[in-house]
């Protein structure tokens, strides 16, 4: 476990280091400037994850929509579509690092 361990920290660091979670921190430190805009942008954010999450919800259509007009508008301001411009850019190489990791301990994970 202690070889894991370092091997995971190492992982880390490496992420951490990257252009793309170094952009990442950049745009989030823009983005926290305008304490409003950030509260409004993480409030979505949690929307957004709850609706693709929660597909039972019997509002979905709505919520959908009212989502997708929230994005447009928010995304019209450049320090916003920086910001999550580079937070899914980080999603993906999180994704990335976890479909490696499965596959290469060769985990069965079923499809959804």
């Amino acid at each position: 476990m202690e070889e894991i361990g370092r091997n995971v920290d190492a992982l880390v660091e490496a992420i951490r280091r990257s252009e793309v979670y170094v952009t990442y921190k950049e745009q989030e430190a823009r983005l926290n400037r305008n304490p409003e805009l950030r509260d409004r942008v993480l409030r979505f954010r949690g929307e957004n994850f709850r609706l693709q999450n929660e597909a039972h919800n019997e509002e979905l259509f709505d919520v959908a929509e009212r989502l997708t007009a929230e994005s447009a508008e928010l995304r019209a301001d450049p320090v916003v579509n920086a910001y999550l411009d580079a937070e899914l850019a980080l999603c993906k190489l999180m994704q990335k690092i976890c479909y490696r990791l499965t596959d290469g301990i060769e985990i069965q994970v079923p499809d959804l």
